[in-house]
């Protein structure tokens, strides 16, 4: 999509450091042509980490002249309340409102935060391609945003224990959940703690089995939704591999830890034992499947 208004791309990923991201702009010989870095943190579903101090460096090593490397956050999986962009370098801060700002799964939206003159350019661009909310969206999303706070922090609260409960259950093998990081997990930890205000309501895990077992485990779930969104008062779960990130090629989903064992759980605001039930009883209709073995990054 984005060639065919001229603009190329250039991939990297949280695991790669300030320096091998530099090389990498430099290697392509195209290092002036720079004008943005866009990065989703958490990333969705693996929960994975960016440092967004660190991109603003980079941007700053790369802007020439009166020509400033833009740095864009898709800061969606956080919401407004768990982490600050705008606080640590970024200069457009977006979500897709529809999640934890809308809150009740009526709503589609999208956001942007940035300086005047930036939302100005958007704006302009705006009008081509159409894409702004009618009265009645922007009514429903004031309306979300008097429960915003009471929302996201019951379902952090929520998130956590549900959290560590699927930590016990024999049928889980890993799971991705930013309250989980310690200082020997390195360089995540310390992102963590540096850029982030609370662990969130976002955990993705990963079954034992494959496809197959996760296919089951959501098919038996009764109260909580299957679906793609997330951010929701409603807990919802979905399987990344075959729904929101069904169009990447196989092995660079793989590489990224998106494999077909694993779910991803957005947790809304229902009692947290209530949800734990759900899982448990899904999680004990999955029968014990060959041993699959996945490379996890």
């Amino acid at each position: 999509f984005l060639l065919r208004y001229g603009i190329a791309t250039l991939e990297f990923t949280a695991e790669q450091s300030k320096e091998e991201i530099v090389e990498m702009v430099r290697q392509t010989g195209k290092a002036d042509r720079l004008r943005m870095i866009f990065l989703e943190t958490p990333a969705n579903p693996t929960n994975a980490l960016i440092d967004i101090e660190e991109c603003r460096a980079i941007a700053d090593l790369f802007s020439t002249g009166p020509e400033r490397v833009v740095v864009a956050v898709d800061n969606t999986y956080m919401g407004p309340l768990w982490q600050h962009p705008l606080q640590w370098g970024a200069d457009l801060v977006l979500y897709s409102a529809t999640k934890y700002i809308g809150g009740h799964s009526d709503v589609i939206a999208g956001a942007c935060l940035g300086s005047a003159e930036l939302i100005k350019r958007i704006k302009g661009l705006r009008t081509f391609f159409g894409n702004m909310a009618g009265p009645w969206t922007g009514w429903l999303l004031l309306r979300s945003l008097e429960t915003l706070k009471l929302r996201m922090e019951k379902q952090a609260h929520n998130a956590a224990a549900v959290a560590r409960h699927l930590t016990r259950h024999p049928m889980v093998k890993q799971v991705n959940y930013l309250g989980f990081l310690k200082p020997e997990d390195g360089r995540q930890y310390r992102i963590f703690a540096k850029q982030c205000t609370s662990a969130g309501a976002m955990i993705s895990f990963y079954l034992e089995g494959g496809e197959e077992e996760a296919f089951a485990f959501l098919n038996s779930l009764e109260m909580i939704k299957l679906a793609v969104s997330l951010g929701s008062t409603e807990s919802l779960a979905q399987h990344p591999a075959s729904m929101t990130h069904a169009g990447m090629e196989v092995e660079e989903r793989i590489s990224l830890g998106i494999t077909d064992n694993l779910v991803r759980l957005s947790v809304g605001v229902e009692h947290p034992n209530d949800i734990i039930y759900d899982l448990e009883q899904a999680l004990d209709r999955i029968k014990k499947p060959q041993q699959i073995d996945y490379q996890y990054q």
